[in-house]
């Protein structure tokens, strides 16, 4: 469980500060601090020698830590957190032998509760404070874990799955059964806690979906102001094929999700590997985002993200986790599997970095509030002590920028995040953390 969380009033911070700032450039303050007033934003950052400390003013002297952004992981699964490192099977397979039999234990509304627990704690300790999130068709478990998530402090992007075809008895359900209860939960959850809960309809994928569930969801989703359109798209040649012949009208797999209204600036679509020129033409067009999922892509085997033609169209797109098919959470794993899987171009840490917090919450439609640490902003920040992974120099802090980025996404995981922070509240703190569950 997480420590109680906090709420700070009028603090700063002074430690070593990083954080990108608009068009992958970076405000770089070795020696910085960072002040957070009473209603969790960001009232002041900038070099440790400028700070002058009010009167009352609470301060934290962070010594050789670091602060940086907290992380946005625009894709990852709740109920498959438990089914990690399932291996010896392509996605269609990988789907039916482990993922299906999982997420039909979340009929049991007391499990549901508690696997939430174990994974929004998770999120934090990992120093993810964003998320966009699967749950299951489920709805009373997917209110469980919204209410889960409100208690604890994350900050999500969240909804019931929709699955009417090609999936287990036990998992269908009629497509206007399962709107329905998406529009409910909608009403219930999104901008909860101003903004800090919000609704995605999450129709699975278009193999699960028949023509009147996607043509629904489209309807539903376009009436659900501020909501978001949360799907996999082109994640492997299998699913492709069989897209195409359960689709046979469709141009591509593309134009399946956008002849029924599931294009837009809230669409996020996860994966999307498998695309041409037009398909790229039409995404940029609608202004949908996409999430990369590097760690799922290398262990289903399911193809090659093309980063820098996605980078060079001006589509937005971030990194996710892809939880169970990635194996793990820490988003600085996921920042290594995304350099790693490209067989040709190097990616600079300080672009990973970006796309592991800004562009995520660009994409996300949420660079004004989170995703970097600027006045104004909401404080969404984690503390990190690089030292505490032994591979990473004790004097790492004390070298240039560049050095000290590329040692935390290459050489970093959740053992480096002391604190997570969300909107100036303490949610995560390593001192005081204990598994109760």
């Amino acid at each position: 469980m997480v420590a109680e969380s906090k709420t700070t009033a009028s603090k700063t911070f002074l430690g070593h500060i990083y954080t990108p700032v608009e068009k992958g450039s970076n405000l770089d303050l070795p020696e910085g601090f960072l002040s957070v007033d009473e209603n969790g934003k960001i009232s002041a950052v900038g070099k440790r020698k400028d700070f002058l400390p009010g009167a009352d003013e609470q301060v934290v002297d962070l010594g050789k830590s670091l602060l940086l952004p907290g992380f946005v992981d625009m894709h990852i699964h709740l109920p498959q957190v438990a089914q990690t490192g399932r291996s010896g099977e392509h996605l269609l397979a990988w789907l039916e032998k482990y993922i299906f039999p999982a997420e039909m234990k979340f009929e049991d509304v007391d499990f549901a509760e508690k696997l939430s627990y174990w994974f929004f704690d998770e999120l934090l300790r990992n120093g993810t404070t964003t998320a966009c999130v699967f749950t299951t068709i489920h709805k009373t478990s997917c209110d469980r874990a919204f209410s889960v998530a409100e208690k604890v402090g994350n900050r999500v992007i969240m909804g019931k799955v929709l699955m009417d075809e090609n999936c287990p008895d036990s998992l269908k359900e009629s497509h206007q059964q399962s709107i329905e209860e998406s529009l409910a939960l909608f009403e219930k959850w999104h901008d909860r806690d101003n903004g800090r809960l919000k609704y995605a309809f999450t129709p699975r994928f278009a193999v699960t979906s028949s023509r009147e569930l996607l043509k629904g969801v489209g309807e539903a989703w376009a009436a659900s102001a501020g909501s978001y359109l949360h799907t996999h798209l082109a994640e492997s040649r299998g699913e492709v094929d069989l897209v195409r012949e359960l689709f046979p009208e469709a141009r591509s797999y593309v134009d399946v999700y956008k002849m029924n209204g599931l294009f837009g600036t809230n669409t996020v679509f996860a994966h999307s590997i498998h695309l041409d020129d037009n398909d790229l033409a039409e995404l940029k067009r609608h202004d949908c985002s996409l999430a990369h999922c590097p760690s799922s892509n290398f262990f289903l085997k399911s193809g090659i993200f093309a980063f820098e033609r996605i980078k060079e169209s001006g589509i937005r797109f971030g990194l996710g986790s892809d939880v169970a098919a990635g194996p793990e959470m820490s988003m600085f794993q996921v920042m290594k599997d995304a350099n790693y899987i490209q067989p040709s171009h190097w990616l600079t840490p300080a672009d990973l970095f970006y796309r592991a917090t800004l562009g995520g919450a660009r994409a996300l439609g949420l660079s004004q509030q989170i995703g970097s640490l600027e006045a104004g902003k909401d404080a969404d920040f984690i503390i990190v002590d690089p030292t505490n992974r032994n591979a990473i120099a004790n004097d790492m802090l004390e070298k240039e920028t560049e050095d000290i980025l590329s040692s935390l996404v290459f050489l970093g995981d959740d053992r480096c995040v002391e604190a997570t922070y969300i909107r100036g509240r303490e949610v995560f703190s390593k001192k005081n953390f204990s598994k109760a569950y």
